[in-house]
């Protein structure tokens, strides 16, 4: 079967988002599939993803945005700068443009508007773009992920083509009803109407938990199935070959972004500070380190008088986040806490379920999808914001680390298994026989 995927993720870049079609590419490739994936034009970055794309095509469209090469110009001098000293070093050309640049990214971030989340988007110039690459013959089964929202007009133009092929639809996140992004009020009538017409046209709708499929189905009569991000074991064949290091100290390790307004991790600062206020740990027995675009939490580690235990490593490579998670004593997931939304499962926490020693769960209890995931698994322990639990949890770890009496948590290694990335792949071309 030939297989069209059109993902404006895909690796190189560093993301989460890239690594979900990156696995249909390759294990659908594998079984026999002719597969081609059409995305955005990527450039290697320091940390970008050293990942194997020559068992299938990869057709990359140039993604335009306006005034990008005074963008670059501008980000170049800024970097050059220090902020003492930004203002004195900026040309008044310079400075305006700084000012549009900062107001913009604020614009982009509030709403999800240009950010490859919410209408309007400068995909939507890419499609036009990228539909210089299609023609009815070019395959059998197409599959849009998104967001960006854009990537599903891929189809409709298909359509009008007079292709007759198969269309799965593929939400990451939720588009008009998403928990982070807003967008404008102006345009949501239009978002609706485009989101309905997406999903009357798709033969197939998945996502990435049960609790988002649920919302879906209240919203289309298209079959909704769900799709898990998933592990990849192969990923991490080249920490297996080696024992895990070992450290003196207890580590916790935090990868990823932070989302502040759903996200806290105050509860394990605020024991932290409790403890070493009460003389009962240093920084000879525990570190915490965060990792990841927007993860530097130090302000919450100050709050509590916990910043002597708190580390901020930046946005590290993908091989160096996955040594991080491997050789932590535990690692530390932050559940969403949105009454909107329920049932986020981010991609992290299936690495967390196969990598990690141990998971530590703060803002998560075991009514949650991620918590009743974890706890099923035996991969952990979900606090919710129970600050002496952590206490207690933490005071017992430097305990057996100090004793060397650390267990390592015995994982339910065959219902982890499901989640592998091999198997939701192969669930997902399943359902091209339901069609």
């Amino acid at each position: 079967m030939k297989i069209l995927i059109v993902s404006s993720f895909f690796p190189p870049e560093n993301s989460i988002a890239s690594l979900r079609p990156y696995s249909w590419a390759k294990w659908w490739s594998r079984a026999g599939h002719e597969v081609t994936v059409l995305t955005t034009t990527k450039f290697q970055q320091p940390n970008s993803l050293k990942l194997d794309c020559s068992e299938f095509t990869v057709v990359e469209v140039p993604l335009k945005i306006p005034f990008k090469k005074a963008y670059l110009k501008n980000k170049e001098s800024v970097e050059k700068s220090t902020e003492e000293n930004l203002i004195a070093k900026l040309s008044i050309k310079q400075r305006i443009i700084e000012f549009f640049k900062n107001e913009y990214v604020k614009f982009t971030k509030n709403t999800g508007c240009f950010y490859a989340c919410r209408f309007p988007d400068w995909h939507d110039g890419w499609i036009k773009q990228a539909a210089k690459q299609l023609r009815p013959s070019c395959c059998d089964l197409l599959v849009t992920t998104g967001g960006p929202y854009s990537v599903h007009r891929t189809a409709i133009l298909l359509k009008k083509m007079g292709w007759q092929g198969k269309w799965i639809l593929d939400w990451r996140d939720l588009w008009t009803k998403n928990h982070l992004y807003q967008g404008l009020k102006i345009f949501h009538p239009y978002e609706k109407s485009l989101e309905k017409k997406f999903h009357s046209n798709a033969d197939y709708i998945t996502t990435v938990s049960e609790p988002l499929a649920e919302t879906l189905r209240g919203m289309t009569k298209t079959p909704v199935a769900t799709i898990y991000n998933g592990f990849d074991s192969e990923d991490f064949e080249f920490l297996f070959s080696r024992a895990r290091k070992e450290t003196q100290k207890y580590t916790i390790a935090y990868l990823g972004t932070v989302y502040r307004r759903y996200q806290d991790p105050e509860p394990l600062f605020q024991g932290l500070g409790e403890l070493d206020k009460a003389g009962l740990i240093t920084p000879d027995d525990i570190a915490v380190c965060f990792a990841g675009g927007q993860a530097d939490v130090k302000d919450l580690a100050q709050k509590y008088g916990a910043e002597k235990y708190y580390t901020y490593l930046g946005f590290l490579p993908r091989e160096q986040s996955l040594e991080l998670q491997y050789d932590s004593d535990s690692v530390l997931f932050l559940e969403y806490e949105n009454p909107e939304v329920k049932g986020v499962l981010t991609g992290k926490l299936f690495e967390y379920l196969y990598l990690s020693k141990n998971i530590m769960a703060v803002g998560c209890s075991n009514k949650t999808s991620a918590g009743e995931l974890i706890e099923k698994c035996n991969a952990g322990t979900c606090f919710g914001k129970d600050v002496e639990k952590i206490k207690q949890f933490i005071l017992a770890a430097v305990e057996n680390k100090k004793n060397d009496t650390f267990v390592e948590t015995q994982k339910n290694l065959s219902e982890i298994e499901k989640f592998s990335r091999k198997t939701q792949a192969e669930r997902m071309i399943s359902l091209v026989g339901n069609i």
